[in-house]
């Protein structure tokens, strides 16, 4: 067996994600794009609504849509050659959705950023807040037994006046 035989065989032993047609795959690669770009898109949403649920949820979903779309875009790379042939609108539009996901993913990562550092500004300036209130407080001092009886026997001398 040569080199190149044993590549191939590797190649088909293993699963594949896309079609074995090439405009099939194409369309079906665009399919999993246009789904994490639109979910960018309504993560775009939950952070600038500021609303935390919907963005967790999101999370959870895009996991596994990440995971598809990551083993597709592999076997995209291992057949390159299949698709050079392929349909030229296609390629352009599967070019275009790659673009729309990299910029909305770039920006709701700097948005989750921003997120990030005023939370941390927010925290650290309750802590500064609280260590600072607390040095103002005089907090009374444990007493002994002893002090406590001193106490008792102080107040009901001061009740027989």
């Amino acid at each position: 067996m040569t080199k190149t035989q044993i590549k191939t065989d590797k190649a088909q032993d293993r699963k594949s994600t896309l079609p074995q047609n090439p405009s099939a795959a194409l369309r079906e690669l665009i399919r999993l794009t246009k789904a994490l770009r639109d979910m960018a898109e309504q993560e775009t949403q939950a952070l600038i609504t500021n609303n935390m649920l919907p963005f967790a949820y999101l999370q959870m979903d895009k996991e596994s849509l990440v995971a598809k779309y990551q083993d597709a875009a592999e076997e995209f790379r291992r057949r390159l050659e299949e698709f050079r042939g392929a349909d030229p609108a296609l390629l352009k539009q599967l070019e275009t959705l790659q673009n729309e996901l990299k910029e909305k993913s770039s920006a709701n990562n700097e948005m989750v950023d921003r997120i990030r550092s005023r939370s941390m500004a927010s925290t650290m300036e309750s802590l500064f807040m609280a260590q600072e209130l607390g040095q103002r407080v005089e907090w009374p001092e444990k007493k002994t037994p002893a002090d406590q009886q001193n106490d008792t026997q102080h107040n009901e001398e001061g009740a027989r006046r």
